[in-house]
């Protein structure tokens, strides 16, 4: 204990002398010093006079919303949250977000929000009159629902509820039920685990444009297997059961109905005879006419639908086809009647296409070697996008004029932008930051003019010691070129030898090493940098943000070239003069420690430490949606699982190996391991296990932070 202590004193104050701020291991994950002021829920005025935003961040124990007025360019306090209160005596309403009811004079909020998955949540809601400065509740004995929004016409609020559909009329104040099929296995306008955490959906039902009718996907789950883990809180235990299809096991059934809102009448869509099929995305052209993503099991042939929502009768507009996998996107809304916007990636990189809605023509708008995003929208003359046309680890905003193709960028400042235009396109919100620094918000035109500063977040990093990371490039052996970011060490001396930390995470399609501002985790590799640790990521070949061909080479076996990326990489730091080559570890968390596994397994001369964050160990244990995009179905591809299986290698093991999970971890189940373990207990090998009971896979609550990362710290202290 004494040790433990005196080691834990060493760690928090290394970095005092010299600062007149401590850049701790409590500074960063026990205290608000880099708590982030932000605004969310931004919401722009019909006339596009001003926007309306949410107001919160460091020191802030409740939100508030500030309008700015574009014409005297000032922002000013709309309502304070410490003032929303129910009766006089109530605590303030805990809102997380909001919408502008018909006249502008009602606000419906979103409060006392409880998460259920990773993008799911329930909340209350309440009607608040901005004159009488009084509460109504949406539904009588305010329960909590799911997905509440109010109709374009401002006359309804549609919500889910038990996986029901209900619509609330804002005239009459009447609730009436849509549906009434919802189970715990049936579920209508909301989805199912896979769908929602693999597809990053959890809004299952959207408003026609003129607010009559209703489109929703229904979901049964019933063929789906279950998978369950104990609660160990109760005296008795208590036994925790989701539906959850393992990879080649059966999904949901999926439907796409269309409700009237006036009558209750039903059309289903026609999705084709098979039914082993997804159904990722789907948005109105018009009152009458819906474009559906369908995509196939194996997720390499994706048709986009054109359904015509009275008769439920559907043709297919635009076909997409991969070798690999073709990825699913939000870049699609209509410019017109006859035309809409797509993006694809059939040239090699994603770009995007302007489409002849009656027979599917494609005519590409932008080219070259780069990827684009995110498309935001049009106006007459141009379409907005982001995209890392100048440098693949860089986002920013850009405009392409939609007769002469020319690109124009509107968000230089190198890092990562996102953006959230006006409805006229005049306007747009930039949320910018880069590696070294922290996030902020400025309003600016579409040509990219600021106009104004909403946000910032003047932390004083020097006086902490911050140690921004470098952004570079490493060849492999074979001649590829791979994107790197290094932490370099307080006082780098290059005559020095210096231990070496790699975090990787190296799934297909991601992209670690970009110009953005970071979590509590880079600012964790800051302060290993401050304690003579270089910290070093590379991007290895199946990562995304360079093209398909470079993505596609993730998929049969998702880990061959992350193994072998970074044992180049391993390699490439031993060859430095600087490095002690005896000192290198390597850490991840999610796919990021199923690649640690397979390091400390199947290149255990170049690591002497690993440390592996609720890790996949065989991905016949993970979900149908991911594994199979990548890996194709356990049936069809034996070889390529075993290949990626870290279980069939860990006899291996050379180094020390510190494996963590989470026992309530719905998406990477401690199924896994579970089954690690007893394999290295087989051997015998020797490793070191933490278990956090109760905590997902994000491994978020109480100081669980602060005790996971000194416990890493310490770990790479006394072993590395």
């Amino acid at each position: 204990m004494y040790r433990y202590i005196v080691l834990l004193g060493i760690l928090f104050s290394a970095v005092l002398a010299g600062n007149k701020k401590s850049l701790s291991l409590e500074t960063i994950f026990h205290s608000d010093a880099f708590s982030l002021n932000y605004i969310h829920s931004i919401q722009w005025l019909p006339d596009g006079s001003g926007l309306t935003y949410i107001k919160g961040g460091r020191g802030k124990h409740t939100s508030d919303i500030y309008l700015y007025d574009l014409k005297t360019k000032q922002e000013n306090l709309l309502l304070k949250g410490i003032e929303l209160k129910k009766t006089p005596k109530a605590e303030p309403l805990r809102f997380s977000a909001y919408q502008w009811m018909e006249d502008g004079r009602q606000i419906l909020f979103k409060a006392n929000e409880k998460k259920i998955w990773r993008h799911s949540t329930q909340a209350q809601y309440f009607i608040y009159d901005m004159k009488t400065s009084t509460f109504s509740s949406l539904i009588k004995g305010d329960p909590y629902v799911s997905n509440a929004k109010i109709a374009p016409d401002k006359k309804h609020v549609g919500y889910v509820k038990e996986n029901n559909l209900y619509v609330y009329n804002t005239q009459t104040g009447q609730t009436r039920a849509l549906t009434s099929d919802g189970t715990r296995d049936i579920i209508n306008g909301q989805f199912d685990w896979v769908y929602e955490e693999e597809f990053a959906i959890s809004d299952g039902w959207r408003w026609s444009p003129d607010g009559r009718h209703i489109a929703f996907w229904r979901l049964d789950a019933t063929p789906e297997p279950t998978f369950s883990w104990v609660d160990f809180e109760p005296l008795n235990g208590k036994v925790e059961t989701i539906r959850y299809p393992k990879a080649g096991q059966a999904n949901a059934l999926v439907q796409i109905g269309v409700l009237n809102i006036e009558n209750g009448t039903l059309q289903w869509m026609d999705l084709g005879s098979n039914t082993d099929i997804y159904i990722p995305r789907m948005r109105w052209m018009n009152d009458s006419t819906l474009l559906i993503q369908r995509l196939n099991r194996l997720q390499n042939h994706l048709e986009l639908l054109r359904a015509d929502t009275r008769t439920g009768q559907t043709h297919v507009l635009i076909e997409e086809n991969d070798p690999a996998w073709v990825d699913v996107h939000d870049n699609f809304f209509f410019t017109d009647e006859s035309h809409f916007i797509w993006s694809s990636e059939r040239s090699g990189f994603n770009h995007i296409y302007l489409v002849d809605a009656r027979n599917g023509a494609l005519k590409q708008l932008t080219r070259g070697a780069w990827e684009v995003e995110k498309v935001y929208g049009f106006d007459d003359s141009y379409i907005y996008f982001s995209a890392n046309k100048e440098k693949s680890i860089n986002w920013n905003i850009y405009r392409v004029h939609r007769k002469t193709g020319r690109v124009e960028i509107i968000g230089e400042e190198e890092g990562r932008h996102r953006a959230r235009f006006s409805p006229d396109f005049k306007y747009f919100v930039d949320q910018w930051s880069n590696a070294g620094t922290p996030p902020q918000s400025f309003l600016k035109t579409s040509r990219g003019l600021k106009k104004a500063v909403l946000v910032e977040n003047p932390i004083d990093l020097k006086s902490y010691g911050f140690i921004a990371p470098e952004f570079g490039t490493m060849t492999t052996s074979d001649g590829i070129v791979l994107n790197t970011r290094t932490f370099w060490p307080a006082g780098f001396d290059k005559h020095k030898k210096y231990p070496v930390v790699m975090y990787g995470y190296g799934g297909p399609g991601s992209q670690i090493v970009v110009n953005q501002w970071g979590r509590s985790r880079e600012l964790w590799f800051s302060w290993l940098a401050q304690q003579g640790y270089i910290v070093f990521t590379l991007d290895n070949r199946g990562t995304g943000a360079r093209g398909k061909a470079f993505k596609n080479l993730a998929y049969g076996d998702i880990s061959k070239y992350a193994v072998a990326d970074h044992i180049e990489g391993a390699r490439y730091l031993a060859s430095k003069p600087w490095v002690d080559k005896e000192r290198i570890a390597i850490w991840g968390w999610s796919g990021g420690g199923y690649l640690t596994l397979n390091l400390m397994f199947r290149a255990a001369d170049y690591f002497k430490v690993g440390m592996a964050v609720a890790p996949v160990s065989d991905f016949r244990l993970y979900d149908t949606i991911w594994t199979e995009r990548y890996m194709g179905l356990p049936r069809d591809n034996k070889a390529g699982y075993d290949a990626a299986n870290s279980l069939n290698y860990c006899q291996n093991l050379k180094g020390k190996l510190l494996i963590v999970h989470g026992t309530a971890d719905d998406n990477v189940h401690i199924q896994n391991t579970m089954q690690l373990v007893k394999k290295l207990q087989q051997v015998p090998l020797q490793f070191d296990l933490m278990v956090y009971p109760g905590l997902n896979h994000a491994l978020y609550g109480g100081n669980s932070y602060w005790h996971l990362f000194t416990m890493m710290s310490r770990y790479l202290k006394e072993n590395l």
